[in-house]
This record gives C-alpha cells, structure tokens and sequence, in this order.
C-alpha cells in the first residue's frame, strides 16, 4: 500500500526480545494482527491496524502508527507489549516499520 508519504506500513519487520519455543506461533498471530486493515475481520471488527492517517506527514503517521500498534498488541496478544517501534528505508525511499516485542 503506497501512498504520498511512501509509508508501506503492512510490509514491517518483527523482532523478540526473548526466545521461546511458540516464536512461531506469536510470529504468525503479530504478522496477521499487523496486517490487517481494521474492520475487516468477521466476528471481530476491532482486530487490525487503523490506518486513515497513511496520507498525513511521514511524522505524524509514524506516530500514530506506534501508538495504534502500542494499543493493539497487548489488546489482542496480552502475553507481550511492543518494546519500541523503529523506521527503516526500503526500495524507492519507502519507509518500513520494525515493531520489537518484548514479555509482557
């Protein structure tokens, strides 16, 4: 998903701060609560990410973004908080996010 601000917010980068046998499994859970557009999910309309605000400054939408991932990870995943939430430069200046999960 691109839009003015080149922010790809659904092709993001996961990283632990521990080890642990079910990394898979939260993997696959952390993966598809991230890339889900909220509202989308049967049965669960509040599952997903809220982005109305990917065309606003590249400032403000990584900062609404870590807040709204900061909110959603423990919502729906309560065994684990988001550690920190850092940007990286992909292909053509996109923008990518790297969400580090720690033990709650």
């Amino acid at each position: 998903m691109t839009h003015g601000t080149n922010l790809q917010l659904y092709d993001f980068k996961l990283e632990y701060t521990f080890q642990d046998n079910a990394l898979a499994e939260l993997d696959r859970q952390l993966a598809l609560l991230l890339s889900t557009q909220v509202g989308t999910m049967p049965l669960d309309r509040e599952f997903g990410i809220q982005l109305n605000y990917v065309d606003k400054p590249p400032e403000v939408v990584k900062s609404l973004y870590t807040a709204e991932v900061t909110k959603k990870v423990p919502q729906f995943i309560p065994w684990v908080r988001v550690y920190e939430v850092t940007w990286n430069y992909g292909e053509q200046g996109h923008i990518k996010p790297k969400v580090v999960i720690t033990r709650a």
